[in-house]
């Protein structure tokens, strides 16, 4: 059981990674914002990066066109929350 839930949580984590660099290669050219796939990229990676957002800004990252809140997404949930759900998955299930 907890093998199956670490990998659940696992591969969701890496369905969101995906997700948010897909957003990213989506900002570097012109879409359609009505085409649905992309409207729901960007429903599903907007909470997500809001909170990253403020924080940038708060920190002074912002510098125009270049949005660090995706890299610092990435890095916050690959190397803090992916292991500690892991660890907490293992330890109290």
């Amino acid at each position: 059981m907890k093998l199956i839930l670490a990998t659940t949580v696992s591969y969701f984590f890496d369905f969101l990674n995906l997700m948010i660099l897909i957003r990213v290669f989506l900002s570097w050219f012109n879409f359609n914002p009505n085409n649905r796939i992309i409207v729901l990229i960007f429903q599903l990676t907007d909470p997500v990066l809001e909170p990253f957002r403020k924080l940038a800004s708060k920190l002074g990252l912002n510098t125009g066109m270049i949005d660090f809140s995706p890299i610092i997404s990435l890095l916050f949930l690959y190397y803090i929350v992916r292991p500690l759900l892991i660890t907490l998955i293992y330890t109290f299930f």
